[in-house]
């Protein structure tokens, strides 16, 4: 099951966020969404839970937890979510190294990748 958590603080680290969930079962994955450019943290991230009763119970104790001051906001995200493409595609990255590829390629997260983004023939961008 996909977790989105907001509210985090900077300081946190994909290593906290899968601790803090690991109280509560077994996490597959844990990501801290962070900017492109400057790689800092954005203040929110995303959890895998294979179990749905250990997913609910996450969700259900962490909700309103106050970390530094800031209340979490934690919830299950579902697939017609917005943030579930890209809770996905983080998770993606993240188990083949990071959001870029050798060569420029970017994992997509729906198993394809795509080039840099170089203008080709015709005109049109993209690969």
């Amino acid at each position: 099951m996909q977790i989105y958590v907001g509210n985090l603080p900077l300081e946190f680290a994909d290593a906290d966020l899968k601790s803090m969930f690991g109280a509560f079962g077994a996490v597959l994955a844990a990501t801290i969404g962070r900017d492109k450019k400057t790689g800092t943290s954005e203040g929110y991230g995303f959890v895998e839970m294979p179990a749905k009763s250990e997913a609910r119970a996450a969700i259900e104790a962490l909700r309103g937890k106050e970390i530094q001051g800031k209340p979490l906001r934690v919830k299950l995200l579902k697939p017609d979510d917005e943030f579930h493409k890209h809770a996905q595609n983080l998770h993606q990255a993240a188990k083949h190294g990071g959001p870029s590829l050798k060569g420029g390629k970017r994992f997509l997260g729906d198993g394809s990748y795509r080039g840099s983004g170089a203008i080709r023939r015709g005109g049109k961008r993209g690969a």
